[in-house]
């Protein structure tokens, strides 16, 4: 890779992780950073053009070099490749990021948002509220400490040589989205590469048997999902996911579709559709293996559709009392549910009151008539751009064209093995939302 010239550019933590290993940092708005995986590298350089609808834009590779101050704070800067930099001028390079890292007795994540933010994160393993998805701090604790900064330890008095790190570029999937619902579904029923250890294949063969990735061909990997009636994410991580009965994981799932007060079934139906595409497009590619990829899917969460006169406004978030939490975090007490759907139809009664009084906009009523609801998004949205779904993690992937020493023949059975489970499960969401939605 040749580097660029002028100015290094600043990278800052991608705070809408929800699972894997290696952390996320955004270089601008529309990219993030991922540390460089040779093979992963050369699948993105390999790719077919029929599979880079339904994948990450790869945009390269640099060089990126950190470094922490006196005061504590560590920072990464790079040169990106000069092809992106004539695309992607970046205005400000020297600009204070919106997050950082600094060390604060252990590494966080620290905010420059000021006090005007709606992004607020919560997992029931992380104490109180943060402004950045929980297992995305835990992605860069590790990979600090990968390259030698120490968690613990003062900062050196020297930094003459700060630690360096290949990284890939790869466009930021939620940067359109106000609220970005984000699903990580490990998928297949293989979940190593073809030169893994003997111990290696014992290991992930024993996780997989005692996971859903064995009976369904899906694992929850991660996940954080908007409630417009809490002003919050709810943040569920990997170690969540292996856990989980094959019941356990529809109900996960459906949660993800919930937004506290309706299932979103508008999504669910533009997500059933683009997986009927890719499971055409999978089923003829021969030879191509997604050992322990994973399928991201991202929607908006936003608290407000606006087209037109139509606009749906939700609940304020102090309108909704401890009993909502039980209700999304799926209590099975018929009381907590009856009481917070009681209390959800009236506050937002209330709220849809209000807004008539204004201008004039009607306020989608949320009952357990999802047709009037369907039939208002159909006029309003095309389907397909209410969510979106890719393929990611490419490190253990491979095909004919990369020459391996193993080459499979036909398609990824694997694969589309968890891709059936998961077409199964939205149809029996999207069926079952009125008799068992939270309103």
């Amino acid at each position: 890779m040749e580097p660029g010239s002028g100015l290094l550019w600043g990278l800052e933590p991608f705070i809408h992780q929800v699972g894997g290993h290696s952390p996320l940092f955004c270089l601008d708005a529309a990219t993030v950073c991922k540390p460089y995986e040779e093979r992963e590298h050369s699948f993105y350089s390999s790719m077919p053009d029929c599979l880079q609808a339904y994948t990450p834009q790869f945009k390269g590779s640099m060089q990126v070099h950190i470094t922490e101050d006196q005061d504590g704070y560590i920072t990464l800067r790079g040169f990106p490749p000069n092809s992106y930099q004539n695309k992607h001028r970046q205005a400000g390079s020297n600009s204070k990021p919106k997050m950082r890292l600094k060390r604060c007795g252990s590494i966080e994540i620290e905010s420059e948002v000021g006090d005007h933010c709606d992004q607020y994160f919560t997992d029931e393993k992380v104490k109180g509220e943060k402004l950045y998805n929980p297992w995305a701090l835990k992605c860069h604790r590790d990979n600090l400490k990968k390259v030698g900064i120490h968690l613990l330890k003062a900062p050196s008095p020297t930094l003459d040589s700060p630690a360096c790190q290949q990284y890939i570029l790869l466009e930021n999937l939620t940067s359109k989205l106000r609220h970005p619902c984000v699903l990580d579904l490990k998928v297949g029923t293989r979940q190593y590469g073809d030169g893994a250890s003997a111990s290696k294949k014992m290991s992930k063969n024993a996780k997989v048997a005692s996971t859903t990735s064995g009976l369904l061909g899906l694992r929850l990997g991660g996940m954080q999902v908007y409630q417009v009636s809490l002003g919050r994410y709810i943040c569920r991580t990997k170690n969540y996911g292996r856990g989980l009965t094959a019941d356990g994981l529809k109900s996960a799932l459906r949660q993800f579709f919930c937004n506290g007060l309706l299932v979103r079934t508008d999504v669910i139906q533009a997500l059933l559709v683009k997986l009927s595409q890719l499971q055409q497009l999978l089923a003829g590619l021969d030879s191509y293996r997604f050992y322990t990829s994973s399928l991201l899917v991202t929607y908006d969460g936003s608290s407000s559709y606006q087209t037109g006169s139509l606009e749906w406004s939700p609940v304020p978030r102090n309108s909704f009392s401890t009993s909502s939490l039980l209700l999304i975090a799926g209590s099975d007490s018929c009381q907590a549910r009856e009481t917070g759907r009681a209390r959800h139809r009236s506050a937002h009664m209330a709220q849809a009151q209000h807004v008539s009084d204004g201008p004039r906009k009607r306020s989608l009523s949320v009952s357990n008539d999802h047709s009037t609801t369907r039939d208002h998004m159909d006029r309003l949205f095309d389907r397909r751009e209410l969510v979106d779904m890719r393929l990611i993690d490419f490190a253990h992937s491979t095909h004919r064209g990369l020459k391996d020493a193993s080459v499979h023949e036909g398609p990824d059975q694997g694969l589309l093995f968890g891709l059936d489970s998961l077409v199964t499960i939205l149809r029996e969401i999207e069926q079952t939302a009125g008799r068992h939605g939270v309103v």
